[in-house]
């Protein structure tokens, strides 16, 4: 199970960490937005060894990929959900993906969830 969890711990690092080399420069402009944001809508941003025991964990996270449809299908972090969001989704969810968010994430108010996207953004 450990095995399991490191693969998929490096897969979350090779996600988030291969944004195309130009990107890594403009990580300076955005990281401390995303600090924020997270601080001020009250949600958290994990780095390497928070997500690794998260994983290890009694209660494993949630796991959801926000990409489209198309971009989970062709590789995602295993035992991932797929709910596309997209920038609409900021500022109201819709009944019907409302509806499937609370499916997924179930009445456990208390379980950490992980949600993960191809930029970051």
């Amino acid at each position: 199970m450990l095995r399991n969890l490191s693969f998929m711990a490096w897969l979350f690092l090779a996600l988030f960490l291969s944004a195309p080399a130009a990107d890594a420069a403009d990580d300076a402009l955005w990281l401390p937005a995303a600090r924020d944001d997270s601080e001020r809508d009250g949600y958290k941003l994990v780095d390497t060894p928070e997500l690794l025991a998260l994983l290890n964990s009694d209660t494993p996270p949630l796991i959801i990929d926000v990409r489209a449809d198309y971009e989970y299908e062709a590789a995602h972090v295993p035992s991932a959900e797929n709910l596309e969001f997209d920038l609409g989704d900021r500022s109201k969810l819709s009944d019907a993906k409302r509806a499937a968010f609370k499916a997924l994430a179930g009445d456990d108010m208390a379980r950490p969830m992980i949600l993960y996207c191809r930029s970051f953004r």
